[in-house]
Parts: structure tokens; C-alpha cells; sequence
């Protein structure tokens, strides 16, 4: 389960959640199982975040650093994830139906068993 305090931050803002990370360099970012549907992440520092199932379903990411990210069966049906940076992601079973990857760096990433049905 996610870390609620560190949910709570990124809730609050992507400005917010930004700041904090800059603060706290060294902390793990334990956001997984989290309900991120529908939000605006756009420019978040989500690097190396571990996101295993959490729900990003129409969620904003774009131009979000992901790289190093766990997305292992997260759930982004319909994310807009344009020019966002997954360098070394994993994203094996991930749901990505109907997401838009238009300039995302997928350098290394593991895409095993990713569901792509209908991404641009």
C-alpha cells in the first residue's frame, strides 16, 4: 500500500510534491496500490517511484519524469503520457490501453506482457 503521507503530498500538488522531493533526494517513494485516476501530474518527479498497481486511468503524466519507475500492473487506460521520460521503466502486464505515448522516452524499458491495445 502507499505511503499516505507521501500520497497526500503529491495530492496536493505537483509543485508541492516537487519541492518535497527536492528536500528528500534519498527517500523512497512507495506510492504503489495508489488511486492517482484522473489526476494532473504533469512535470511530476515520479523517478524510480515504486507505482506496482496503482491506478493512473486518464491521469495527466505529461512530460513526468518516470524513469526507473515500477508501473508493474498499473492500470493507465487513456493516460496522457506524452513526452514523459520512462528510461528503464518496468511496465511489464501494465494496462496502457488507449494511452498516448507521443514522444515518451521508452529507452530500456520493460514492456513484457504490457497491454498496447490502441496506444498512439
Amino acid at each position: 500500500m502507499a505511503d499516505e503521507e507521501q500520497l497526500k503530498i503529491l495530492k496536493s500538488g505537483v509543485q508541492a510534491w516537487n519541492k518535497w522531493r527536492e528536500a528528500n533526494p534519498d527517500k523512497k517513494i512507495d506510492l504503489n496500490q495508489a488511486n492517482l485516476r484522473d489526476t494532473d501530474l504533469k512535470n511530476a518527479n515520479l523517478n524510480e517511484a515504486e507505482l506496482t498497481k496503482a491506478a493512473l486511468g486518464e491521469a495527466v503524466l505529461r512530460e513526468a519524469n518516470l524513469g526507473g519507475a515500477n508501473l508493474t500492473e498499473a492500470f493507465l487506460v487513456g493516460a496522457n503520457l506524452i513526452r514523459a521520460d520512462l528510461t528503464r521503466a518496468d511496465l511489464r502486464r501494465a494496462i496502457l490501453s488507449g494511452a498516448n505515448l507521443r514522444g515518451a522516452n521508452l529507452v530500456e524499458a520493460k514492456l513484457s506482457g504490457a497491454h498496447l491495445v490502441e496506444t498512439r
